[in-house]
């Protein structure tokens, strides 16, 4: 029945003169008065339960719940065991809209519940965490749903524990978090992006790209154009948060972690002001080929953080370990490195374009030649042919997009003398530093 509302209107004038009582009589909206049962078969499985917040599946017998709310008539879908009871009555089957076009089976779930004679049901908890995606790369793999209910059975936290120690990125949804897992326990860890030594691979299509780096030394974004097909990246193991991080490349080359600390003179620093040891240690670092930035101030701040890290009770700082501490976060840097070319053949010119085009970016050359190289570089890294006349690369019907006549008279130098001019003349700018 409706109900009526009392208002009390007032037109512009003295508060108390003009006063008038109205009876608006309104639609009872109340939203536990209101409400009323249906029954049907699920058209679909999007609907989840509203108490057990379980998925409905589609053809499933569900019940709704249908109230007002903001003058709209709003649908809370239940299991049958899950429906809560009606307020100031019992449940009658033909209470239920729909309850007419169910066949018999169905029918007798609703007497039951009407009844009192259908079992209550708990409100459940999903500890299987969510659905794997469809769309997952790895769904096809062997093992994959095993691993799957592995890492969705566990925390948040944990996910990223596993993420952190294997240097994978650590944000986005629980799922997506998941699929990282999973993918690295089937096929390794995913490495640094190769052409720019910073940058993350991410998965597009069948193969990985790097967008790029924050470059803390120039204080701006670093594009990368970096491609590659899956297969041909190199994965790393996958480790427990109970074994720790992997050894940083380049450590084992330089003879070691101990050998690199051992290497460090401590007498000249002994007696210095923290400022001052700081840049020593930035100066040993230099030589020995730590991977710290190129800009002094940053690489200071970080020898600095390291030696405060090693800060006694009594204010003493401990030289040795700190070194160790620059060693660990900043390993030396991998020269020469041949990257890993579609057609091995390639692999040199990629490696002496590399280093070329990290030179230029180094000593502050302009950032659409980085670029153009680094483009070139990518290109040439995906041929699946071998590179022996550089004008193939330009010529109508085999042009390779990406690679100008520049970046092919480099090449042409590299397959007569083993390197070209402009790399030679950035090496000797560097070796006067």
């Amino acid at each position: 029945a409706p109900y009526f509302e009392s208002v009390i209107g007032r037109e512009e004038g003295p508060a108390s003169a003009n006063a008038t009582l109205c009876v608006v009589e309104s639609p009872l909206r109340s939203s536990n008065n209101m409400s009323r049962r249906c029954v049907e078969l699920a058209k679909s499985g999007r609907s989840a339960c509203k108490k057990c917040k379980v998925k409905i599946d589609k053809d499933e017998l569900r019940v709704g719940v249908i109230s007002m709310k903001d003058d709209h008539e709003m649908t809370s879908w239940y299991h049958p065991t899950c429906c809560p009871k009606k307020k100031g009555g019992d449940l009658e089957p033909d209470d239920f809209e729909g309850f007419d076009s169910l066949t018999p089976a169905h029918k007798s779930v609703i007497e039951d519940l009407c009844a009192g004679e259908l079992p209550s049901a708990k409100k459940q908890k999903v500890s299987a965490g969510p659905s794997p995606r469809l769309d997952d790369p790895n769904a096809t793999e062997p093992g994959f749903k095993a691993l799957y209910d592995k890492y969705t059975a566990v925390t948040l936290p944990i996910l990223k524990d596993w993420l952190e120690v294997n240097e994978q990125p650590k944000t986005g949804t629980k799922p997506e978090l998941v699929s990282a897992c999973v993918d690295g326990e089937l096929h390794g860890a995913l490495p640094r992006c190769p052409m720019c030594e910073y940058g993350r691979l991410k998965r597009q299509g069948t193969g990985f790209v790097c967008k790029g780096y924050f470059s803390d030394e120039v204080k701006t974004w670093r594009t990368c154009p970096f491609t590659s097909p899956a297969d041909m990246i190199e994965r790393l193991e996958w480790r427990s948060p109970d074994q720790g991080p992997r050894e940083k490349p380049g450590v084992e080359k330089a003879g070691g972690k101990a050998a690199l600390v051992d290497s460090l003179d401590t007498t000249p620093l002994e007696g210095l002001g923290l400022r001052e040891q700081a840049e020593k240690l930035v100066e040993w670092a230099r030589k020995v080929n730590l991977s710290l930035a190129e800009d002094g101030a940053t690489a200071t701040i970080a020898a600095g953080t390291a030696l405060n890290g090693t800060r006694t009770e009594e204010s003493q700082v401990d030289l040795k370990a700190a070194a160790a501490e620059l060693v660990r976060k900043f390993p030396p840097r991998t020269e020469n490195k041949v990257l890993k070319a579609v057609h091995e053949g390639n692999g040199k010119i990629c490696a002496l374009l590399k280093e070329y085009g990290d030179l230029m970016e180094k000593h502050g050359e302009n950032v659409h030649g980085v670029r153009g190289t680094r483009k070139a570089l990518s290109a040439i890294m995906g041929l699946t042919y071998e590179i022996t006349d550089p004008k193939v690369l330009l010529a109508k019907g085999t042009k390779v997009d990406g690679v100008g006549k520049g970046t092919a008279d480099k090449i042409a130098e590299i397959l007569e003398k083993g390197t070209f001019d402009k790399l030679e003349e950035f090496r000797a700018k560097d070796a006067a530093l």
